[in-house]
């Protein structure tokens, strides 16, 4: 399972193999039962995952940031 596949909260990159998932399920309505669409999904899943990764590491930067202005405050009260 993944998250939303809405254009808006994806990589350019991303939404072009979202795209081409989308075409490959819409050509082959059988055959993506049979893996002929795997590859694809593969490489989404790959691709979601490097996004997630990234944003956890952004977040994880913000969070240090905050924990150091609260340290920072704590010291000077």
């Amino acid at each position: 399972m993944h998250p939303s596949l809405a254009p808006h909260l994806h990589s350019q990159k991303c939404q072009e193999i979202i795209r081409e998932l989308e075409k490959c399920h819409k050509d082959h309505p059988l055959r993506k039962f049979l893996g002929s669409c795997n590859q694809l999904k593969r490489s989404l899943n790959e691709c979601l995952k490097g996004e997630v990764a990234e944003r956890r590491k952004e977040n994880y930067a913000v969070a240090q940031e905050r924990k150091r202005k609260y340290q920072e405050l704590s010291k000077e009260e």
